[in-house]
């Protein structure tokens, strides 16, 4: 008496066929979502870096066409500059961090003629963020002030005019919500054309 060929799958090679699919799935899983969250943060990262490096390149252009500088301390410089190539005249620029220090504003007064003949235009003042989510960190001011030999100035500077070069270094948060991944630039800006004798 003759047996037929079973040509079908046994219970415990389905089984086994089953875990080695599911090993396969989890593997493939951890493996996608480990390169997703590396991806999007390299992502987030170039971001925030090329936001701020924008940012601090607007800050230095501003300052290094400053003519005057009237407040100069650590986390707040105040000078008569053009803010925006479109403007005809100077007008008076503070910047400084708001009051939970998570952002680096700028105030812009704009003047009826450039420094110091013009006078200011109080009810066209605006407010500008000029970096969001900015992180303060300990011991690395943002503004820090030289002498044409490069000795560092002490905070608040006293002699405004002795000021001849400005490093602005900002810091910015890469997400929001977590303080210890974050960015940096620093730019070194050279003020040896400023006027002197206004």
């Amino acid at each position: 008496m003759s047996h037929p060929n079973n040509k079908g799958f046994t219970l415990s090679e389905l089984v086994v066929v089953m875990l080695m699919s599911s090993i396969l799935i989890i593997t493939l899983f951890v493996f996608t979502s480990s390169t997703i969250n590396s991806f999007l943060k390299i992502q987030a990262q170039g971001l925030a870096s090329s936001r701020l490096s924008d940012s601090s390149f607007r800050v230095s252009r501003v300052i290094r066409g400053s003519n005057y500088i009237e407040v100069a301390n650590q986390y707040q410089i105040t000078a008569y500059a053009y803010f925006s190539p479109q403007d005809a005249y100077t007008s008076k620029i503070s910047y400084y961090l708001n009051g939970a220090e998570d952002k680096l504003l700028a105030d812009v007064t704009p003047m009826t003629a450039d420094y110091p003949i013009g006078t200011l235009i109080a009810a066209q003042k605006k407010t500008v963020v000029i970096v969001d989510n900015f992180y303060k960190l300990s011991g690395f001011p943002a503004f820090k002030y030289y002498t044409s030999n490069f000795t560092e100035l002490s905070s608040p500077v006293s002699d405004l005019q002795a000021i001849k070069n400005i490093n602005i270094n900002l810091y910015t948060k890469v997400y929001q919500s977590t303080a210890t991944d974050y960015t940096s630039s620093s730019v070194s800006v050279n003020l040896r054309n400023r006027k002197t004798n206004l």
